[in-house]
């Protein structure tokens, strides 16, 4: 069950700035159609059997959290995120079956989530397309670079998308949706990039829990090299690997092996930039 229900002070300027310039059906139309897209992807979470926590509603999408961290789960997550443009989609497909097309508020009904589904699989954070590219290159990078993969991609929709609503304002049709869709894709590409290390610290915290039912996980080994400091050993973890950390010495030989909940413990402490060298030092003297 959700708990909470947010809507963004985001989202009320941007419908009414759509009905203040006379866009009022259309604003309803994309209301709804906004409902559909997130009961598409709670349907699909609920199958997968996750729960949930809060949503959060943004003008263009919304912004499911969960009790699992599933941006670390890349299947999960990639099912989840497809789901809301799929909604949309069969949507689109039932309304053109069942009234005629030239109905008013149909067409509106349909335009709007078929924009909904198109933004929505833009490659940005924290868009449908952007989760689904990230669970897929999560695949071949660390969770960290995939992300800042993503962020630059989103950066970049966002330039496109307020240079698009300039361009086809000098024509004369001023488009509040695609402007207000950029200024989206800005402001979200700069909070992800504020955040990175977060949802990886989380994740770490869950697995240490997992492992008090589970007892054992296989491991996955780096190698430390001399100088190798915290923070740059969370940037390589990838979701689907436990991590121990081998750490070698100015001679290169193993001075002592990390845990990840060893580094989260420095991370949590403020001390994420000290060297790997010192934390074995101070973990063998307790």
């Amino acid at each position: 069950m959700l708990k909470k229900i947010k809507v963004s002070g985001f989202f009320g300027a941007f419908f009414l700035v759509m009905i203040f310039l006379g866009m009022a059906a259309e604003a309803l139309c994309l209301l709804f159609a906004l409902i559909i897209h997130e009961v598409g992807h709670i349907s699909v979470a609920k199958m997968l059997g996750c729960q949930f926590d809060r949503l959060v509603i943004q003008p263009l999408g919304g912004y499911l959290y969960l009790d699992q961290l599933i941006e670390v789960q890349p299947q999960i997550e990639a099912r989840v995120a497809l789901a809301g443009p799929l909604a949309n989609l069969l949507t689109v497909a039932v309304v053109m079956a069942i009234v005629p097309h030239q109905a008013y508020l149909a067409s509106y009904f349909i335009r709007a989530n078929l924009i909904l589904m198109a933004f929505n699989l833009l490659p940005a954070l924290p868009l449908d397309g952007g989760r689904v590219l990230r669970a897929r290159l999560a695949e071949w990078f660390s969770f960290y670079r995939a992300t800042k993969i993503i962020i630059a991609s989103g950066f970049i929709c966002g330039l496109l998308l307020l240079a698009f609503a300039v361009y086809i304002g000098f024509q004369g049709s001023l488009n509040p949706t695609i402007i207000a869709a950029g200024v989206f894709l800005l402001y979200n590409a700069y909070v992800e990039r504020r955040q990175l290390l977060i949802p990886l610290i989380r994740y770490v915290l869950r697995r240490q829990r997992s492992l008090q039912t589970k007892k054992f996980l296989a491991a996955h080994v780096l190698v430390a090299a001399p100088g190798a400091r915290v923070n740059e050993v969370l940037k390589q973890i990838r979701p689907q690997k436990y991590y121990q950390i081998s750490v070698l010495d100015k001679n290169y030989k193993i001075k002592g092996v990390l845990t990840e909940h060893q580094l989260l413990h420095q991370i949590r402490a403020g001390t994420g930039q000290r060297s790997l060298l010192d934390v074995v030092g101070s973990e063998m003297e307790d």
